[in-house]
């Protein structure tokens, strides 16, 4: 008999085979540096702005079909643009076909974290969900080097061989995602209880946590409306506060500038003085590396260190690295015949130490968190929708990096480091000021802590504020008994 909290991570290893193959997708994009920078940018934006109105429609998907059908009809999607891809014969032809692995993988993403998270207990939730993350940090890492090896290969199977790997990693996605559970969630929502419990019955250690959790969904849906969510009842009164504070978040992540660099790291490091290509795709290939090895303690952590610490001391360690790059390029940096060059080796070694610092800062930190605090604020009557417009905007936000940092980064030495800092820096402010800690907390409870009046609301966050969260206790309790 398989352990219940086993269970749930070997179902989250399976779900978060999407994020493998969307860091599959990342890493191999290496292969196409060479395209020139507006040619560039189109190939790998177009399967960002594909995936930003497939992740609109996932909510629809999600609540209608159920999470996990919301997952395999991705799956399925991402399968045949793969298959289309490794057997494109003009580029045209291969755009279309990354559109529609963009479709895929934003319908298959955005139902993931939250399947995750309703299936989890409260005190594994965060490390599960993290799954995810984890499982795109290992594709891209693989993907850096799964482009190096091929690109040696020569001819069109050097860049046929990444999209055939992508292929037949969808289809065992697709294989499996047929014998997922049902999120009980989902089955309360839509009436079936027995169901519900019967799922949570594999999912939980005893059958008594089995009963209080069916109650206390229970309670907190008949509390909500019985009506099905739309999109316009996000933003009304009662949700708007948390609905921003998710898409906030969610863009941040992406305007940090994560995947400007995951994206074209060869870029980055031959204008920081690698000369060769073989170069450029090896050090690409560590930072991949860095990014895998520094998800695991955020992977491990996540729920002892809550979430507001990693998303403020990660967004201050994000802005500071981004900063001295900045300044290094504005001091050392220039441009000759279209090309941004940094003179001595000094600078040149301190920017590249410091790309490094950034990817495992972001890893260790809002790579794993910001999805999962976007998710868990939401209600689960809305939480489908509300997550598809969250990871709308992000798809959005990294599809405008994604078209346009070739360009800028030919364009300015230092200016998309001053951006990418500053964004990171005033999401660290926000999150420190209006951002209340979740961990440990039922995604019922959490329900609960938006409800507050903002008197006492903001009696909780300054308590937060001031390092006393745990004496702050009284306040939840109090509020809550109001509540109720």
């Amino acid at each position: 008999m398989v352990p219940a909290t086993t269970r749930i991570y070997l179902i989250a290893l399976h779900t978060s085979l999407a994020g493998m193959l969307w860091g599959l997708d990342t890493g191999s994009i290496a292969l196409s540096v060479h395209l020139s920078s507006g040619v560039l940018g189109i190939y790998v934006a177009c399967i960002l702005l594909s995936a930003s109105l497939s992740s609109l429609c996932s909510g629809y998907t999600a609540d209608l079909l159920s999470r996990k059908y919301g997952i395999l009809t991705g799956g399925i999607i991402v399968l045949l643009g793969t298959i289309i891809s490794a057997s494109a014969k003009t580029f045209p032809v291969l755009v279309c076909a990354r559109l529609i692995t963009g479709i895929g993988q934003g319908q298959s993403i955005s139902v993931v974290t939250i399947y995750l998270c309703e299936i989890s207990p409260g005190e594994i939730r965060g490390t599960v969900a993290a799954v995810l993350q984890l499982l795109i940090t290992v594709g891209i890492a693989l993907g850096y080097f799964v482009a190096y090896a091929s690109s040696r290969i020569g001819g069109e199977l050097a860049w046929r061989t990444p999209f055939i790997l992508e292929a037949s990693m969808a289809a065992v996605f697709v294989s499996g995602m047929a014998f997922m559970p049902y999120s009980p969630r989902w089955l309360i929502q839509r009436g079936r209880i027995d169901e519900a419990r019967a799922v949570l019955q594999k999912l939980r250690a005893s059958s008594e946590l089995v009963e209080d959790e069916l109650c206390l969904i229970k309670g907190s849906l008949e509390e909500q409306s019985q009506e099905d969510a739309s999109y316009r009842e996000i933003f009304q009164k009662r949700y708007i506060r948390r609905s921003i504070l998710g898409v906030f978040l969610m863009s941040s992540q992406m305007l940090c500038g994560i995947d400007a660099v995951l994206y074209y790291a060869p870029i980055l490091f031959t204008q920081a003085g690698f000369t060769s290509n073989r170069a450029a795709f090896l050090a690409s290939g560590v930072s991949g590396i860095i990014n895998l090895i520094f998800t695991i303690p955020a992977q491990l952590w996540v729920d002892k260190w809550g979430r507001r610490f990693p998303l403020i001391g990660g967004g201050v360690s994000i802005a500071t690295c981004f900063m001295a790059i900045g300044t290094l390029y504005a001091i050392y940096g220039g441009k000759a015949d279209g090309q941004v060059y940094l003179t001595g080796k000094g600078p040149q070694w301190a920017v590249i130490i410091l790309i490094y610092m950034f990817v495992a800062s972001f890893s260790c930190s809002w790579a794993v968190v910001i999805k999962i605090y976007a998710c868990e604020i939401i209600p689960t009557r809305l939480r489908a929708k509300a997550c598809a417009v969250q990871q709308l905007s992000n798809w959005l936000v990294n599809f405008t990096v994604a078209l346009t940092t070739p360009l800028f980064l030919r364009a300015s030495p230092s200016g998309p480091y001053f951006l990418f800092g500053s964004a990171a820096l005033f999401t660290a402010v926000v999150c420190h000021f209006l951002m209340p800690e979740t961990k440990g907390k039922s995604l019922e409870e959490i329900e609960d802590l938006f409800e507050m009046t903002p008197q006492v609301y903001a009696t909780y966050i300054f308590y937060q504020w001031s390092g006393r969260y745990k004496s702050s206790r009284h306040i939840w309790i109090e509020t809550v008994v109001k509540l109720k």
